[in-house]
């Protein structure tokens, strides 16, 4: 028998996954974080042992929001806003439709689907060809 035999243990039921809710916890603080400091925040859900019950006490939990976007780019990701305004739910899946990386992310818009500054320049530059152009058949047809 060893010393730990006599200590008495008492299993509490906390309801529902352990780990979803501590998630749901730290979405919570990322939350605070962003209304009161404006501070971004994300968590790596694919780094975490969530089971199948903790993913769909999640869902349950965040719901679905008014927003959701899929992004092409070295595959295809996919972006939905929770029913939480400033949480978002990333998936990112490889070109068989595995999921790569999975992300909540606790900002006003996730970054995937903010325009990089170089590719508004040439969008830009792009507009300003067509219209260049569109003046150019205009001037032929006259």
């Amino acid at each position: 028998m060893s010393g730990l035999d006599g200590i008495g243990v008492k299993v509490i039921d906390a309801g529902g996954d352990g780990s979803a809710r501590a998630v749901l916890r730290e979405i919570e603080t990322l939350l605070t974080v962003l209304v009161e400091k404006g501070e971004e925040g994300s968590i790596d859900l694919s780094s975490l042992p969530l089971t199948p019950e903790a993913y769909d006490l999640l869902e349950e939990t965040l719901g679905e929001g008014e927003v959701t976007a899929e992004v092409s780019s070295l595959g295809v990701t996919r972006v939905h806003e929770t029913g939480i305004p400033g949480v978002w739910w990333v998936t990112h899946y490889n070109e068989d439709d595995d999921v790569m990386a999975e992300f909540i992310e606790v900002t006003h818009c996730p970054e995937i689907l903010l325009t990089p500054e170089d590719d508004v320049k040439d969008g830009l530059e792009a507009l300003r060809a067509r219209l260049f152009e569109e003046n150019m058949n205009k001037s032929s047809v006259e």
